[in-house]
């Protein structure tokens, strides 16, 4: 195979798979190991890849927002049992933060039997909780996004005047330098409150997003008191937020 065609090929791999390694490649193209660091070494340059020790990853955006029906789809299995466990951690007479996000609309059928206080930013999480006599649901005050959460300079000012037990909080990146970040200033804004405004402060989020990084950032990894995700994730990456501090449970 021709050097054009090969690299067109490890492009392709690189963007389905999101990690490959130097053995991978070595054995699909019958070339030497120091071929491939070449043609690593060259489609880094031109920004097609990231090159790692023991190969390369695929280089992510950093504005990137999953629709509401991704959302909803993607990494299902992983979420509910992210979910499963993290509801463990809400005791009786607990007040919590319980963002906008498919993690916390699955935690709902675990806690619905608890004497809690949730706050929430939610529309479909508040209808959700509705109904449920023994939790108490307030809802923030604001401007109402496309995915049906409440942002905005309002909300930051109700949040404010709450001060949560524990507050479980989704974002778009997790890695240990520079921390937690999300796709849009105006989540970053809010959590950057909840954070504030939280005694336990518990990231919950899908492999997908361990050692990504995406447009605006939220706080620093010491600022996270544990990580909740799930055995798919890159191990690597949890171990240097492990390393910074932070408690990581693996469902």
């Amino acid at each position: 195979m021709i050097t054009e065609a090969r690299r067109k090929k490890i492009i392709e791999l690189v963007e389905e798979e999101g990690v490959i390694n130097l053995q991978q490649l070595t054995d699909t193209f019958h070339v030497s190991i120091y071929t491939i660091r070449r043609d690593l070494t060259a489609l880094e340059k031109d920004g097609f890849l990231k090159k790692t020790h023991g190969g390369a990853v695929r280089i992510e955006k950093s504005k990137w927002i999953s629709s509401m029906e991704e959302g909803k789809l993607e990494a299902l299995e992983e979420k509910k049992k992210i979910a499963k466990l993290a509801a463990t951690l809400i005791e009786d007479e607990d007040t919590i933060m319980l963002m906008g996000s498919m993690i916390s609309l699955l935690m709902i059928p675990f806690i619905e039997n608890k004497n809690i206080t949730i706050v929430t930013n939610s529309l479909d999480i508040a209808k959700e909780l509705s109904n449920i006599s023994n939790i108490e649901t307030i809802i923030i005050g604001g401007t109402i996004n496309y995915k049906r959460n409440i942002l905005g300079s309002r909300a930051i000012s109700d949040l404010k005047n709450y001060h949560f037990d524990k507050a479980f909080i989704p974002c778009a990146g997790i890695k240990d330098d520079p921390g937690v970040t999300t796709s849009t200033l105006d989540s970053s804004d809010f959590l950057k409150e909840v954070i504030h405004c939280s005694r336990k402060k518990i990231l919950v989020s899908d492999y997908r997003k361990i050692g990504r990084i995406t447009f605006a950032h939220v706080c620093s990894i010491e600022s996270i008191h544990m990580l909740i995700t799930d055995d798919k994730s890159n191990e690597q990456e949890l171990n240097k937020i492990r390393k910074k501090g932070v408690q990581v449970e693996i469902v």
